[in-house]
This record gives structure tokens, sequence and C-alpha cells, in this order.
């Protein structure tokens, strides 16, 4: 599988956590020495189970590292950042059901990036698509914000949205592009068979090229006042629908 490997920080516990029960390659962690908890403590136990080199710093330095919060936990690690798109298709047509991935076409905002990774994650997503140009990068920021799915999560980079499209429909997928101008709600057109949602930035939605190439449109239903949904709250909902039809078809 063609992937490209990249350098970064991993800050907080729980993402920590997910570093280690994903099996990344940690160089060294960071903890603050005047803290003293059982997090932390197992934090430590980790490191040395899996020799990991770990170092005690004043928080002053963990401060200069991360310019966040950090729970008194850095990381040094080298992950994969992306993977080849039909290497990730191949992979996820052998798990035995319908495949489902997310197209993020503009999406720039790290924290959204993160929130949609950790719900794509947990409900069951095969991989995010992300293009080059105008897409979020995979920085300690965003990590921390997936609560270390991103540690988990395939990510495929692609030249383009349209270029994901294509290549997906190639490959037996229906491509739904997810937009508050549609008149059919989500439900309707959840279906059996591979499928992709295109989610678009909050502020120009998805391009007009993606959704003139796309085999079907679809909104989420709401009550309110305000015209739409955060796309990260978004993201949560469709996953969240992805996998009550899956479980629906096995039941």
């Amino acid at each position: 599988m063609k992937q490209k490997e990249s350098e970064g920080l991993i800050i907080g516990k729980n993402a920590l956590r997910e570093a280690f029960a994903a099996g990344k390659s940690l160089q060294k962690v960071f903890l603050q020495d005047s803290l003293e908890n059982e997090s932390l403590t197992e934090l430590l136990k980790l490191c040395r189970k899996n020799k990991v080199p770990v170092l005690q710093v004043p928080k002053s330095k963990l401060d200069r590292l991360t310019r966040s919060q950090h729970q008194g936990v850095v990381a040094m690690v080298k992950w994969v950042a992306f993977q080849d798109l039909q290497d990730v298709i191949d992979l996820a047509y052998q798990s035995g059901v319908d495949p489902c991935f997310l197209i993020l076409d503009r999406i720039t905002d790290v924290r959204n990036f993160g929130a949609i990774a950790r719900s794509a994650e947990v409900f069951g997503i095969n991989g995010l698509i992300i293009p080059k140009k105008d897409s979020a990068p995979i920085n300690q920021e965003a990590i921390k914000a997936s609560a270390g799915a991103l540690l988990r999560l395939p990510v495929s980079q692609i030249s383009e949205s349209q270029h994901a499209v294509k290549t997906l429909q190639r490959n037996g997928f229906r491509v739904i592009a997810c937009t508050e101008k549609s008149s059919a709600s989500l439900r309707e057109n959840i279906s059996p068979g591979a499928t992709a949602f295109v989610l678009g930035s909050e502020g120009e939605g998805i391009s007009e090229q993606v959704l003139q190439l796309c085999n079907a449109t679809s909104t989420i239903p709401q009550l309110g006042q305000i015209s739409s949904l955060n796309v990260s709250v978004a993201a949560g909902i469709i996953c969240y629908e992805w996998m009550l039809f899956q479980q629906s078809k096995s039941s």
C-alpha cells in the first residue's frame, strides 16, 4: 500500500492511548514533571512496556511545544498520513459489508476535520478522502480533536474532489452529495451497496463541479429556524444513519 509518512505531535492523554492502541511509532513522550495522577502513571507504564523514551519536563516546555491544552502529555510520533485511494477501496471491499467513505470538499477547519474523523471511526466508515488544495492538515490539533481517530482511520489525499467521485464511481460506489439545497432526505437516499457521502465547507458548500458528478443529493431534515448544521455535526448524523441502515440489514 502506497503511504506517505509525516512527523508531528500527539497532544493529550486520550490521543496518546489511541496511538499506542493503533501501534503507531512513537519517538519519545514528554510528561509534565509536576503532575502525579493515575492516568499519567498508566501512560508511563505503557511507555515502558513499549520501550518508548520518556522525558519528564516542566509545564513551560509543553506549553511552548503545543500552544494549547496538553493535559501534561505530549508525544513525538511518526504516523502514516495518507493512503492510496485505490488500495483503501480494495481493502474496504474485503470487509464483507457495504463500504462507505466520506469525501470532504474544501473543509479547512482542523477542529471540524478532527471531529468528522472521530464520528467516522466510531460509526464504522472506511475512510476519509480530501483534496490536496483547501483541506485541513493532519496535525496535532486535528488529531486531538479526533480523540486519536486520525491515527486509526485511513485518509486518502487526491488532486481534487472530482477525481475522488469519479474513482469511487468506477469502483461501483454511489456518491451522494449532502447539501441543504436538496429536497430529498438522507434516509430516502441510503440504500444497499457501496456508498460515499460528500460534505462541503460551511462557507461555500460543495463545489458545483462536484455536485454535477454525484449520483444523488440529500439533506438532513430540520425543524428549527437556523439554516444549517455545523459540518461536523452533520457528518456525525450521516455516519450514524449509515451505521443504523447497515445494522437493520443484518437483523
